[in-house]
């Protein structure tokens, strides 16, 4: 490759019939200048180049970096997610758990309730007959009572005629004789 420091130390001949040196000498440091700026360019790219290549070097460290944190960021999510769905089944477990134990509570009080309420209906019932029993004892020695008072009433004389022919007796006597029948 040529270099505007090789066209600068380029030196021709001088010919009898040639070129005039000093459009040579002006094409050359045309030339020498383009190819000066050319270099720079081509150095100015080249930095460029590094730079970017320094870049592209570091985006490829940051893009496995970055692979390894997504990575790692699932494995993670997925352990989360398999921590939560366990944690989420023991909860439920226990939740089962306390519900049936709730529920054998509740059957066990209610059966309980019921034994109670039955050996109160039991009680009520008994004391029910009782009632019935007293009040068909009442009632017999209620209806025994009107018998003998009708018994008394019965044997009572109609007319005074009637009674004449009997023993006098007194009412004294005679709420004596009934009392002595009701006992």
């Amino acid at each position: 490759m040529i270099t505007s420091k090789d066209v600068r130390n380029k030196r021709f001949e001088k010919a009898a019939f040639g070129y005039k040196q000093e459009e040579i000498d002006e094409f050359l440091s045309q030339l020498e200048a383009e190819l000066d700026e050319m270099e720079r360019e081509r150095q100015e790219a080249n930095g460029k180049i590094q730079v970017l290549a320094d870049k592209v070097r570091e985006y490829m460290r940051d893009e496995d970096a970055l692979k390894d944190a997504l990575l790692g960021a699932q494995k993670q999510g997925h352990q989360v997610i398999n921590d939560a769905n366990e944690k989420a089944e023991q909860i439920i477990a226990a939740a089962q758990a306390k519900a049936a134990e709730l529920e054998d509570e509740a059957v066990r009080q209610h059966e309980e309730a019921m034994e109670k309420n039955r050996a109160e209906i039991a009680k009520e019932k008994e004391a029910l007959i009782e009632a019935q029993q007293q009040v068909a004892d009442f009632k017999k020695s209620l209806f025994d009572m009107y018998k003998s008072h009708l018994e008394l009433i019965s044997s009572m004389p109609e007319t005074f005629e009637e009674a004449s022919g009997a023993e006098p007796q007194t009412a004294e006597e005679i709420a004596a004789a009934v009392t002595a029948e009701l006992e």
